[in-house]
């Protein structure tokens, strides 16, 4: 694969006018997802589809928060790690409240039960707020992480606490949806002079390459170490709800 994508990067800085001395100097074939990206999304599709399993009737909402405490608790050293990366520190403030707290939710009266859960709403909406506004694809990024942390946390323990998510499922949303627009890597179509076929070349915003012939598949592999694929699955895992 790398010597395909220096071939590529030549052709590519060919087509475009550019000497080959001047082509970007990375000849990775993507930017692989270390263990902590790897850990948060399958966390986040596990807490998600515990939500889910619930709204639909498939579990009682104690059973839906047990496994959305496990799943995040097997993820929170890698969650608390993108967490501390945000620059705004209210929340990353809130963010850190909601995922090292959780654990203590059903232990807390009913009263304070409903005070967390609106305390982890207003941090997921405060994080919608920013990732609306933030224009650093990087910060936007570590935002995404973190908006699918506490979103599962709001959502199960509203309805713990007896509170509608109507009004709440088109935030995390419009969050997601944002991340999958503004993450999106970028995207050309060239001729592989390998295979002789034309194939998609896609760049994420970390640098991170890859090519294949169905476009999407080489955003998803470019852009693996970022929060854009678990922005797409958070999607299509919110879609009925």
């Amino acid at each position: 694969m790398k010597r395909r994508l220096i071939t590529c990067i030549v052709a590519i800085t060919t087509a475009l006018g550019v000497a080959p001395a001047q082509a970007a100097p990375s000849t990775r074939d993507t930017a692989h997802p270390n263990v902590d990206v790897i850990t948060i999304i399958q966390a986040a599709k596990a807490a998600y589809d515990a939500y889910k399993s619930f709204a639909s009737g498939g579990s009682s909402v104690d059973g839906a928060v047990n496994k959305i405490l496990n799943a995040i608790q097997g993820a929170q050293t890698a969650i608390i790690s993108h967490i501390d990366a945000i620059a705004a520190a209210d929340a990353q403030a809130c963010a850190q409240d909601a995922v090292v707290d959780f654990p203590n939710f059903q232990f807390l009266t009913p009263d304070n039960q409903q005070v967390f859960a609106l305390h982890a709403t207003s941090c997921s909406n405060l994080i919608n707020s920013l990732v609306t506004t933030v224009t650093d694809k990087g910060a936007k990024d570590q935002l995404g992480f973190s908006a699918n942390a506490v979103g599962p946390i709001a959502l199960i323990t509203r309805s713990r606490a007896g509170l509608s998510n109507a009004s709440f499922i088109p935030v995390l949303r419009s969050t997601n949806q944002q991340i999958s627009t503004s993450l999106a890597p970028g995207c050309i179509n060239i001729l592989d002079p390998d295979v002789h076929k034309r194939v998609w070349y896609c760049t994420a915003y970390n640098g991170g390459v890859d090519m294949e012939l169905d476009k999407l598949h080489a955003q998803t592999a470019a852009a693996q170490s970022t929060s854009w694929p678990t922005a797409n699955q958070t999607l299509t895992q919110l879609a009925g709800l």
